[in-house]
């Protein structure tokens, strides 16, 4: 595998590292729901129907108003494949790759959340992904339709003949790591939890004090086993695994 790279990882590539690596298996208090982990909550979500799932998802819409962003995040985690299906099926995304067009669909998705209406306790899911359909494809105004039928649009080539190609941003590292352990981990290199721990060491702003203290190592027992994790993906990496 080549650690360059055209563009960063897709932002649902990202989303899905960030869920298996640091949040799934950790514990947090879901108000009423008692306290589990984000996977456990997630897994409910999906097993539940009817009132019985209105009431574990209005219950994290309501924590997520509050501002508790754990609960916003099993939210988000629960509507990425309704974003998904929208990305493909949206014509309003028809003139976006197929990256971008997801990327738009899962915003969509975290702004259905926060606005999603408090008053309305029942068919919450429906209600949420309803809300991303009306964000993604917003029913015309009658200015938007002025506008669209005195538009003439442009085509690809002459744009770029007037203002210049359009030059794909470098990847920043912290976009290349991240692509490099979700590789490892596709190809089962690493577990979830040393990624975890690479990823804290190397993305976060945590000491390495504090990180070996929450695992129970010394520092430099942290830091040889950072050392082995990198260096079973840079052996791969060199082999062309």
């Amino acid at each position: 595998m080549s650690l360059t790279s055209t563009r960063p990882a897709p932002l649902m590539t990202r989303l899905n590292t960030e869920w298996t690596t640091l949040i799934a298996e950790k514990e947090h208090q879901f108000g009423s729901l008692g306290t589990a982990t984000s996977a456990a909550i997630l897994k409910r979500i999906r097993a539940s129907k009817n009132t019985a799932q209105d009431a574990v998802l209005y219950e994290l819409v309501t924590l997520a108003h509050g501002g508790d962003r754990t609960a916003e995040r099993v939210l988000l985690q629960a509507l990425i494949p309704a974003a998904q299906r929208m990305a493909h099926r949206v014509r309003s995304l028809d003139d976006f790759d197929r990256h971008d067009r997801v990327g738009y669909a899962i915003g969509a998705a975290w702004e259905s959340i926060q606005r999603y209406k408090l008053h309305l306790r029942g068919r919450v899911m429906a209600n949420l992904t309803m809300n991303m359909l009306g964000i993604l494809a917003p029913e015309k105004s009658a200015n938007d339709r002025i506008i669209a039928d005195r538009t003439t649009p442009v085509a690809t080539d002459v744009l770029e003949a007037e203002a210049g190609a359009w030059v794909t941003p470098e990847p920043t590292p912290e976009e290349r790591l991240a692509e490099l352990f979700t590789w490892a981990l596709d190809n089962n290199l690493v577990t979830t939890e040393e990624v975890a721990l690479l990823s804290r060491t190397a993305l976060s702003d945590e000491k390495h004090a504090a990180i070996a203290e929450d695992l129970g190592l010394s520092i430099a027992c942290l830091r040889k086993r950072a050392d082995r994790i990198r260096a079973r993906i840079a052996g791969a990496v060199r082999d062309g695994l």
